[in-house]
């Protein structure tokens, strides 16, 4: 995912100081670690924007993981500490209708009994099996589905749900050898519920390359690997599950409004509204806001800090930011589905090149809606 991140425009450079709305951006040094460096293996990384739940005793478990999937867990956010334990790690099974080759946990939701779903980010790095792909690197053979996982233990395990032969949504197409450039539905943000649905937001690479967009993914509850419909010009259909079982091609209608890699959304407290969280490349890089009524049309952008991003050629500083999460640690549900004004800004911080010395990092940030923007 750290390819993917510099491709689709998620990761984030150098905090600038910057005063806007009275907030002054913090410097790049002054930004606090969320966890200690101390890793657990070669593939302890952040490399994920944060998702995090509270359980009914109160105790916060967080991901923000890379495929092999750990937790950070603690009695606040303030006291997080990473559990070595792996909750999920995806079998590097080459058959590409199974979708469980790497996965990344991407967005979760505690329901009222405790049990916990998570949305998975699965890629099939088609490079690395022999004549499965007619390129060699990593960005042209790049298949990618979201799977459902569940946990009976409030998070410390995790395994595939229900029919593990279809993904919650697929690419209608089933062709890994010839790609040439990453495709497929990727990066589900977080779980918000509205009304009696969950919805996330994901992001979809077609066929041709320069298709891309965001497309709105519901469910009702309980959740199950079938009760996702995907938003398209018709309004909410199944989406496609997997290419190799049916032969149906849904496309999703692209949420308007805004560019970039939206890292997370989230309720505005005390509003109609809901608030994008994305990184731009815009004048050099910056996190910003937008605001929907409807989780399709966005507007009102809103820069909450101006930053160089990941790809930017300029890294005086000598850091890298990505994969923006806005979370209200005051908010009042178990999922953080809800932001105040000031929630708290997580990054992924890294350097100038991009490897494995990833950490998690966070700020406070001003949130002003159009009301009160002008």
């Amino acid at each position: 995912m750290k390819g993917r991140a510099i491709r689709a425009a998620t990761v984030i450079g150098t905090f600038l100081p910057l005063v806007l709305g009275g907030h002054r951006a913090t410097e790049a040094d002054d930004l606090p670690h969320v966890v200690p460096d101390a890793k657990c293996d070669a593939l302890d990384i952040s490399d994920a924007p944060l998702r995090a739940f509270r359980s009914p005793d109160g105790s916060i478990t967080a991901f923000a993981t890379h495929y092999r999937n750990r937790a950070l867990v603690g009695s606040s956010f303030g006291a997080m500490a990473k559990n070595c334990s792996v909750a999920y790690e995806g079998t590097l099974d080459p058959d590409p209708s199974h979708f469980n080759y790497k996965t990344w946990i991407t967005a979760t939701w505690i329901g009222d009994d405790g049990s916990v779903i998570a949305l998975g980010h699965n890629e099939y790095q088609a490079h690395e099996l022999v004549g499965h792909c007619r390129f060699a690197d990593y960005s042209s053979c790049w298949y990618n589905s979201i799977v459902l996982l569940r946990s009976n233990d409030r998070g410390r395990t995790f395994h595939r749900a229900d029919d593990l032969d279809k993904a919650v949504v697929a690419p209608d197409f089933a062709d890994t050898l010839g790609q040439g450039h990453p495709r497929g539905y990727t990066s589900p943000t977080n779980l918000v519920k509205w009304g009696d649905y969950l919805y996330t937001l994901v992001g979809y690479s077609g066929v041709d390359k320069g298709d891309s967009g965001r497309c709105v993914l519901r469910s009702r509850l309980p959740v199950t690997t079938s009760s996702w419909e995907i938003f398209t010009r018709d309004g909410f259909v199944r989406p496609n599950q997997s290419a190799y079982e049916d032969q149906a091609r849904v496309r999703c209608e692209y949420v308007t409004g805004m560019r970039g890699f939206v890292g997370s959304i989230a309720k505005l407290a005390n509003s109609n509204l809901f608030v994008a969280t994305v990184a731009e490349d815009i004048n050099g890089g910056s996190i910003v806001a937008y605001f929907s009524d409807d989780l399709v049309h966005w507007h009102d952008r809103q820069v909450l800090e101006q930053v160089p991003l990941f790809w930017s050629k300029d890294c005086s500083i000598g850091k890298r930011f990505s994969y923006p999460s806005l979370i209200d640690e005051n908010s009042p549900g178990p999922n953080f589905d809800q932001v105040g004004r000031t929630p708290t800004l997580y990054l992924v911080q890294g350097g100038c090149e991009i490897g494995s010395d990833l950490a998690l990092v966070k700020t406070k940030v001003k949130i002003k809606p159009p009301s009160e923007a002008h």
